[in-house]
């Protein structure tokens, strides 16, 4: 009985490369545990009634923020697939149906690989994390945030669409008020306070001196979650943000907030009144937004300048550097 099995299997499988006219189905292919079964069979049969057609993907290369998602749509084959990641410490790869889905788990580079289960037959994805949407656009193009939005600046300084959200990086986007850091500091807290900045010496009652600019080092956390080219941005193209664009207090999906329009090419960013944290409490969110900039004041070490958007007042002075507050990324040119 196997051995007229055998020869059935043989049989058909000789069959479809005749009717596909290909040589893409050898007994290798189907018959993959070495045993010949009546499945193995019975997907011959399907292939030879409802025709192959060989597997591709798209897109074939992936660029990710940190913290970010995108999908990979699989075409073709037989729609059985196995999907694995090079490196599950930058990207995950999960696969539901013929959509694969990645999760950015830190920056780096990775490859994900697509196998057709029936021919054995793969691609390799390159992806790559934490590194800067390119192009840049005036608006954002699809929900896959962070996009790098081109305001015209004068320095090219380019902002991203939306605040750094290291708790929930899946609900990025341009409303979402994302999460609160004490200056130089790259993890949320539910307190906020002098006793638990880890920048100041309790001992010495100073505050660590961090460099005249943090931006792109171990303590800019835009730098460190987002990685590539992300950092914060200073107190000069903040006050050039400001400079070189109409704001106006507006509501977006109703959420409070300043949007920013480029005088120069009418491109735009909103940025939502997230408020603060001080101690543990949040407050006046949807009445404030402060945001962190990247420089040390030279004078006063305890104190950052940071930018506040209200609907009375936007301005850039500077704040005590323990309390959480939000960070809107940029790139410089």
């Amino acid at each position: 009985m196997k051995r007229l099995l055998s020869i059935l299997v043989v049989f058909l499988i000789s069959t479809a490369i005749k009717a596909q006219g290909t040589q893409n189905y050898l007994l290798g292919d189907v018959n993959r545990d070495g045993k010949v079964t009546v499945a193995d069979a019975m997907m011959v049969v399907n292939i030879i009634m409802n025709g192959y057609t060989s597997f591709s993907v798209s897109p074939t290369a992936v660029s990710i923020p940190a913290g970010g998602t995108a999908t990979i749509d699989i075409e073709g084959g037989y729609n059985e697939y196995e999907v694995t990641s090079s490196n599950t410490n930058v990207v995950k790869a999960t696969l539901n149906g013929s959509t694969i889905t990645l999760t950015a788990v830190a920056s780096g580079e990775a490859k994900v690989i697509v196998k057709d289960v029936l021919t054995m037959r793969y691609v390799e994805i390159p992806v790559k994390v934490g590194y800067p949407s390119s192009p840049s656009f005036l608006a954002c193009p699809d929900d896959h945030h962070p996009h790098l939005i081109d305001l015209g600046l004068p320095s090219g300084t380019k902002w991203a669409c939306c605040n750094v959200d290291t708790d929930h990086p899946e609900n990025h986007s341009p409303t979402n008020y994302g999460g609160y850091y004490a200056w130089g500091e790259t993890e949320t807290k539910t307190t906020y306070e002098r006793s638990n900045y880890i920048h100041y010496d309790a001992s010495q009652e100073t505050y660590h001196d961090l460099g005249s600019d943090i931006a792109g080092t171990e303590y800019d956390v835009a730098h460190v979650k987002w990685g590539g080219s992300w950092v914060m941005p200073s107190k000069e193209q903040q006050i050039e943000l400001m400079d070189n664009c109409t704001y106006e207090w507006t509501t977006v999906d109703g959420v409070n907030g300043d949007k920013f329009t480029s005088n120069i090419n009418g491109s735009s960013i909103f940025l939502p009144a997230s408020g603060e944290y001080l101690l543990d409490d949040l407050v006046r969110p949807g009445i404030t937004g402060d945001y962190w900039s990247s420089t040390q004041d030279s004078l006063d070490s305890s104190r950052v300048p940071r930018l506040r958007v209200s609907q009375t007042s936007t301005r850039v002075n500077k704040i005590d550097r323990i309390y959480g507050r939000s960070v809107r990324p940029v790139v410089s040119k």
